[in-house]
C-alpha cells in the first residue's frame, strides 16, 4: 500500500493551530458553564471532558512548538472558524452552549482530525499520528457519535499577524445549580453538626448509619462545589499561564470523581441517594466572593489542607471500627488533597511575584478571619 504524500510542516502546523483554537474555547466555556448545568451526571461528564480537553491542548501546543511555531498564540482563527467559536461564545444558557459544543465544535474536531490522520505520512509525521489518534478517540467518547459537521476546519487558513482572539468571560455566578429533585436551602442540611468540620480533639467522626448518610450526602455536594470553584477560577482568569488552567482542570476532575465516589458509596453501602437531603451554598458563596488569590489561600491553602488532617483522622477511626470500605474512601481523598494544596502554593505564589513566603503570609492573614470550621466570617 502506498503511503500518503502527507502534509508539509506549515500545513501541518496550520491544522494544529485550528485545533488549538477550538479546544482553547471549549476548555474556557465548559469551565464557565459547568456550575450552571444542574444535572449531576452531566456535571460529572463535563469535569471529565474538560480535563481531557486541557491535556489535549497542552499536547497540541507542544506539537506546534515542534513544528517551528514557538508562540503561545499560533495566529488567529479565520473568519469561518471564528463563526463557530462565536456561536459558543454567544450562548445565552448552559444548554445553548453545550448544544454548540457537542453537536458542532467537537464533531468538527473529530472530522478534521480524521481527515488529518487519513492524509498524514505515518512515518515522517509519526508524532502527529500518535497524538491525533489519542485525542480523536477521546473526543468521540465525549460526543458518543452525536452531531455532524461537514467542513474540514483543519484546512481553514490561520491569520498570523492579527490580534489574539479575546475570550469572553461570563457574568459572575449567583450560585451553582443542582438537579431539580435536590432541595437547596439557605442553611443546607440541619443534621450536619459543626463538629464534623473542625480539626482537633473535638472533631466528630460519623460512624452510625444515619449520620453517615447525611455526612456523605453533604460531602458529595461539597465536592461538586469545589469542582465548580476550580472551573470558575479557570474561566474567570484567562490571563493566567496555561499550566494554571491545566491544574484547575485536573482538580475539577478530581473533585467530580470524589463526588461520584460518594454517590456510589451512598447507593451501595449506606442506603441513601443524591437528593435525599437538602444542600446549601453558604460556604461556596463565602469563598467565591474573594478574588483569585483569596480563593487559592482559603480553599486550596486552608480548606483542602485542613481536610487532609480530618481525612486521616476519619480513616484511622473507621479502620479501628472495622469499616474498611468507608475508611478507604478517605484514604484516596487524602491522596488527592496533597496536589490540591500545592496548587494553592504554586499559583498563589505566582500572583504574589513568585514569593512563596508572601503567599504563606497571605494565608495566615486570611485564616485569622475564619471561624472554627474554616468558613470565612466575611469577604
Amino acid at each position: 500500500m502506498t503511503r500518503p504524500l502527507g502534509y508539509d510542516v506549515d500545513d501541518n502546523a496550520s491544522r494544529f493551530s485550528n485545533y488549538f483554537h477550538v479546544l482553547r474555547e471549549l476548555v474556557h466555556f465548559t469551565n464557565g458553564w459547568m456550575p450552571l448545568e444542574p444535572r449531576w451526571e452531566r456535571k460529572y461528564a463535563l469535569g471529565d471532558h474538560v480535563h481531557d480537553d486541557a491535556r489535549a491542548l497542552t499536547k497540541i501546543k507542544r506539537r506546534l512548538y515542534e513544528l517551528r511555531h514557538p508562540s503561545e498564540y499560533p495566529g488567529s482563527p479565520s473568519p469561518e472558524l471564528a463563526g463557530l467559536l462565536d456561536r459558543m461564545a454567544g450562548a445565552g444558557t448552559a444548554q445553548e452552549y453545550f448544544t454548540v459544543a457537542y453537536t458542532e465544535a467537537k464533531p468538527a474536531l473529530i472530522r478534521a482530525m480524521r481527515i488529518h490522520l487519513d492524509n498524514l505520512d505515518p512515518m515522517a509525521d509519526e508524532p502527529s499520528l500518535r497524538l491525533l489518534t489519542q485525542i480523536v478517540e477521546r473526543q468521540e467518547r465525549h460526543t458518543e457519535g452525536h452531531g455532524s459537521f461537514d467542513a474540514d476546519i483543519g484546512a481553514l487558513p490561520v491569520v498570523l499577524r492579527a490580534e489574539p482572539r479575546e475570550l469572553v468571560i461570563l457574568p459572575p455566578l449567583e450560585e451553582p445549580l443542582r438537579d431539580d429533585f435536590v432541595e437547596v436551602t439557605e442553611a443546607g442540611d440541619p443534621y450536619l453538626a459543626r463538629e464534623l468540620y473542625v480539626n482537633g480533639a473535638e472533631n466528630h467522626v460519623p460512624v452510625e448509619p444515619e449520620e453517615q448518610q447525611h455526612f456523605f450526602h453533604g460531602l458529595m455536594d461539597a465536592e461538586l462545589s469545589a469542582a465548580e470553584l476550580m472551573a470558575r477560577n479557570s474561566h474567570e482568569h484567562p490571563e493566567m499561564p496555561w499550566d494554571f488552567h491545566v491544574d484547575m482542570a485536573r482538580q475539577n476532575w478530581d473533585e467530580v470523581r470524589h463526588a461520584r465516589l460518594h454517590d456510589l458509596l451512598m447507593k451501595d453501602e449506606l442506603g441513601c441517594a443524591w437528593g435525599d437531603f437538602p444542600v446549601g451554598f453558604s460556604y461556596f458563596k463565602s469563598i467565591y466572593a474573594y478574588d483569585l488569590l483569596g480563593r487559592l489561600c482559603l480553599f486550596n491553602g486552608t480548606s483542602e489542607q485542613r481536610a487532609m488532617w480530618r481525612h486521616s483522622h476519619r480513616r484511622k477511626r473507621l479502620m479501628e471500627l472495622g469499616q474498611e470500605r468507608v475508611a478507604m474512601v478517605f484514604d484516596y481523598l487524602l491522596a488527592d488533597e496533597v496536589p490540591h494544596v500545592h496548587n494553592g502554593v504554586r499559583w498563589g505564589s505566582h500572583l504574589l511575584g513568585g514569593s512563596e513566603t508572601a503567599y504563606r503570609e497571605k494565608v495566615r492573614e486570611l485564616r485569622a478571619a475564619l471561624d472554627e470550621t474554616g468558613a470565612p466570617t466575611s469577604a
